[in-house]
């Protein structure tokens, strides 16, 4: 099926908004319990060490083979039998992202707005909408990822504006309390969710100038790991990286504390509205990214019919996940050297196979 075309400044929100929309409340209590003062400065060596390389890397496979999704790309270079095998990989860690991300709704929204819901009674709802966004596509989620970076934008001028009597520039040192590879244990749960971007060469397969496709990602990368250092930073400020660490959701509880005068009480509602909006588009997409490569992998021309089948399967992995210790745990002692080692090693064994492939298409014609 032909897929809408997308620009590289919608690729570079939508990638925003993939990597920031579930970190923005659930990551900084855990970059200070580690990183504790310095853990704002942790991001920043995520981005260098798995999101940077990576999209550099995809944007150089979509430079030189133009409009081919993953599962396209890995037949062409190493046969239909890899080709459809990475595929049906893809397929099942965006199921499982897909999961993951419905898991943080259901942590979340029951400690914001709604106590005591059971978990079905908010997925299940959730998992509709985010079914019917997949349906939709990735040029609609596009463009609702737009909105969601302005509305972080915005909120957070907002927060800085009311709450700079409060901050305390001072409580963001020292940047690390003995070694600077302190740092780098509080970035290593980042790295595993930025490595996971390997997965997003079907959304640069979209751009209609293939060329910029590495540029629209990386700039998204960066763009969220900026925002997610300044609301950490701001966090971190205010409350000291002693109180940020015993939060569940620090920027939640930093948002509870802004009233502005009559006309706004309630902020943190406000907040978790475009959180609920930025989780909307990430579960979608990445259950649109298990569809389309489930699609390729079983040879079918429309994945649509797939949505719902997928969507059953990452509710069910959903339900199996016991807490967000238990989920945090998992990321950084198993997930983060899985997702790293995909992250790394596939787009360069694809960069590869494109290389020598290229280069015994050159041989005949030298030799001719």
């Amino acid at each position: 099926m032909r897929q809408a075309r997308i620009s590289h400044q919608q690729l570079a929100a939508l990638a925003f908004t993939l990597h920031f929309a579930a970190t923005e409340l659930v990551l900084p209590a855990n970059l200070a319990k580690t990183g504790q003062s310095g853990g704002w400065l942790a991001p920043l060596a995520s981005f260098l060490v798995a999101a940077l390389p990576i999209a550099l890397m995809l944007g150089l496979l979509a430079r030189r083979h133009p409009h081919q999704a993953l599962g396209e790309l890995a037949c062409h270079l190493l046969g239909p039998f890899f080709g459809r095998a990475l595929a049906l990989l893809v397929a099942l860690i965006s199921t499982a992202l897909t999961a993951l991300s419905l898991r943080d709704v259901a942590e979340v929204i029951p400690v914001a707005i709604l106590p005591a819901t059971p978990l079905l009674a908010l997925a299940v709802p959730f998992t509709v909408v985010a079914v019917y966004g997949a349906y939709c596509g990735a040029e609609v989620l596009a463009r609702l990822s737009v909105f969601f970076v302005l509305a972080n934008v915005v909120i957070f001028l907002l927060a800085l504006a009311t709450l700079s009597g409060l901050v305390h520039p001072l409580r963001l040192l020292p940047l690390y309390e003995h070694s600077p590879l302190q740092l780098f244990v509080a970035a290593w749960p980042p790295i595993g969710w930025y490595a996971e971007s390997w997965t997003f060469l079907a959304l640069a397969a979209l751009v209609d100038q293939a060329h910029r496709a590495g540029r629209g990602l990386a700039a998204g990368a960066a763009l969220a790991t900026l925002a997610l250092m300044l609301f950490t930073a701001l966090s971190l400020a205010v409350f000291g990286h002693q109180f940020v660490a015993d939060f569940n959701f620090p920027v939640y509880s930093l948002f509870q504390q802004i009233t502005i005068g009559e006309l706004v009480e309630r902020l943190d509602v406000i907040l978790i509205s475009i959180w609920l909006l930025g989780m909307i588009v990430k579960t979608a997409t990445h259950l649109w990214l298990a569809a389309n490569a489930a699609g390729f992998a079983l040879g079918m021309a429309n994945e649509r019919p797939l949505l719902p089948a997928l969507a059953a399967v990452a509710l069910i992995l959903m339900a199996l996940i016991p807490n967000l210790p238990w989920l945090f745990l998992f990321s950084t002692t198993l997930w983060t050297p899985f997702s790293l080692s995909l992250g790394l090693g596939i787009p360069a064994l694809l960069l590869a196979a494109s290389w020598l492939r290229g280069r015994q298409c050159r041989q005949p014609d030298m030799q001719a």
